[in-house]
């Protein structure tokens, strides 16, 4: 099958948000690009971080992006197409002139289960026309979120059916072009939970407790994942995601051959996150009792920094 390997960058460091539960406002001290809530630009470091990736990458996939071997996907939030930007301006120039980068809703931000809707970022016309020139404005979401968030198990779930629909769609993609045998890389640009769900439904392996610390995912970290059997032949059933626990993992499995590395990153690992509970305000009692909550994207409790070199 064309899809080989899947590259996972979260997103640089943005700038906070609050919510108050009690009404579903979320707020910010700073103005955001777009104007919509919780879609934050990247603060100062994020644009280094996001800078510094764009070297690393620009040099790793350019033959892949010259020989049109590449599909870039990302989060239709703002900070990730950001972090996108400085990547797909270098390949653009050295490599792929027309490279463009595709919006996917599937593998957007997770927002707890509420009672009130919860953030949807901006449309795909306007984002192109307004920020990026590079995304595909043409390209349809294979999968969207619910509006009113989602419990844990709920968006482990999403990102399978998600991953699992737009893997068979570039697979299929590159076999009507008669290009069936060639090995294709995606790059993936996300968030925190999407990252952790997506390491643990491509590899089949999820802990008990699914605040577990196992998938990393720094700012602007990259994880690697590489198809076990890709040469393999087998019919899709669209009900074979529900299945990840215990087939291996979606789309055949994967391994995970880097897990948030960070070592084109100055200032190395930085805002490290993971589950903490559901993180549900599914009823307005549950939002009145605690309080507002800022987010700033990470979770105490930093690893060292990595910082030896490595091969995509």
């Amino acid at each position: 099958m064309p899809v080989t390997e899947i590259l996972l960058l979260r997103h640089g460091h943005r700038m906070a948000w609050v919510l108050d539960p009690s009404t579903g406002k979320y707020t910010s001290s700073h103005p955001f690009p777009t104007g919509l809530p919780a879609d934050p630009p990247l603060a100062a470091h994020g644009g280094d971080q996001a800078e510094e990736t764009g070297v690393y990458l620009s040099k790793e996939l350019s033959e892949k992006a010259a020989q049109d071997r590449l599909r870039i996907y990302s989060s239709l939030f703002y900070r990730c197409l950001e972090t996108l930007r400085p990547t797909v301006l270098r390949l653009r120039k050295e490599a792929a002139p027309n490279l463009t980068v595709r919006g996917e809703r599937g593998i957007g931000e997770w927002f707890g289960k509420a009672w009130f809707q919860q953030p949807v970022p901006a449309e795909p016309t306007r984002l192109r026309s307004e920020f990026f020139p590079f995304l595909d404005d043409q390209y349809q979401s294979l999968l969207i979120p619910n509006r009113h968030g989602e419990r844990i198990v709920e968006v482990h779930d999403r990102l399978a059916k998600a991953l699992s629909l737009l893997i068979r769609d570039v697979d299929q993609e590159y076999e009507r072009q008669g290009r069936g045998d060639e090995p294709i890389t995606l790059l993936l640009c996300g968030h925190a939970a999407q990252i952790i769900c997506t390491g643990r439904v491509l590899t089949g392996s999820a802990p008990d407790d699914l605040d577990e610390d196992d998938f990393q995912c720094y700012t602007c970290g990259l994880s690697k994942f590489v198809r076990r059997n890709p040469g393999a032949k087998r019919d899709w059933s669209d009900s074979d995601y529900l299945e990840w626990k215990t087939n291996g993992g979606v789309a055949g499995g994967w391994d995970c051959v880097l897990n948030s590395w960070c070592g084109h990153l100055s200032r190395g690992e930085e805002r490290g996150w993971h589950f903490q509970g559901d993180e549900s305000f599914d009823s307005y009692d549950a939002g009145a009792t605690r309080g507002p909550i800022t987010s700033d994207g990470s979770v105490k409790n930093p690893r060292d920094a990595q910082s030896s070199p490595v091969k995509l």
